[in-house]
């Protein structure tokens, strides 16, 4: 008995080893090991590798609970979602500057009719995307829109006002865009702009009813938890109250460990009150904050 069981394991030894080197399989191995590498990073069966993809992929699973919810109402008449429609170039910007976790995680509210609705990228008024950060990709169209709020990616010749201030200044503060980034990374807590039948930008914090509005917050706010689990920064800067508001929350939940500095910049939105000349405010914000270290030059 004993000998028919060597016999019978020498004989699946030399099957496997003849099998292994059958050019066939080989070829068979080769094609299967470029699919798994081929295979869309938010597959259930494969587990994201680079450090933007857990990102993404946790940014991809906010935009599926949120579009469960039906937020049109009387006052709202589009939601756009830019981490579905323009991915290609939000993924262009996670790929090329988050490789890494970043000291410093600013953290903005919303994407903005004319910047991150245009390019899929926080703030992202067109020529910082297109000309400073050097970023490249396909747009394409979401799911309603209005004619009021083409979206053209970047061909869109409309100012990004805010994002023309935030990125402006952080690029007067550091020259290239790699600089800003080497220590710095922008995210958003929300991935949804909201636009009236008008064209009226609607923020997160205009949304009603009250109670779709606390729903929105609760999701984004989970959701941020993940990330800044996995970004894991030294400091967190919201910039804005009403990003500030939910950060807080986090933090008297113990959601957010407290080893985590945070800290608030005005928005450099034309909106906010008193808020002329925020680009001086806010580099005086940056040196009185200890933020400057952070910020390489060239």
């Amino acid at each position: 008995m004993l000998r028919k069981k060597i016999k019978r394991a020498a004989t699946n030894n030399e099957t496997v080893s003849k099998t292994s080197s059958d050019p066939k399989i080989k070829l068979i191995k080769q094609s299967l090991k470029s699919s798994i590498q081929a295979t869309d990073i938010t597959s259930p069966f494969f587990e994201p590798t680079q450090f933007w993809q857990k990102i993404y992929d946790i940014e991809c699973r906010l935009s599926a609970e949120l579009k469960a919810i039906s937020f049109v109402s009387s006052t709202i008449s589009a939601v756009y979602n830019p981490i579905e429609y323009a991915s290609d170039l939000h993924c262009a910007y996670m790929k090329k500057y988050l490789n890494e976790s970043k000291p410093v995680l600013f953290i903005g509210m919303n994407p903005g009719p004319f910047g991150m609705a245009q390019t899929g990228v926080p703030f992202g008024h067109v020529p910082s995307v297109r000309d400073w950060m050097k970023l490249s990709g396909s747009v394409k169209k979401p799911d309603t829109e209005l004619a009021v709020r083409p979206v053209n990616g970047l061909l869109c010749d409309k100012s990004e006002q805010s994002g023309q201030r935030f990125w402006g200044l952080m690029q007067e503060l550091c020259g290239d865009a790699d600089n800003f980034f080497h220590n710095c990374f922008v995210y958003n807590l929300c991935p949804l702009a909201f636009f009236h039948a008008s064209g009226k930008n609607i923020t997160p914090a205009e949304i009603k009813p009250a109670d779709k509005k606390k729903l929105l917050q609760q999701i984004c706010s989970k959701y941020l938890k993940e990330a800044i689990d996995v970004f894991s920064p030294e400091l967190i800067i919201s910039v804005g109250r009403y990003v500030e508001d939910r950060i807080n929350e986090l933090y008297k939940s113990n959601e957010i460990h407290n080893r985590i500095e945070h800290k608030c910049i005005a928005h450099p939105s034309p909106r906010a009150l008193n808020n002329t000349n925020w680009n001086e405010k806010a580099k005086q914000w940056l040196v009185d904050n200890d933020v400057m270290k952070y910020m390489k030059t060239a």
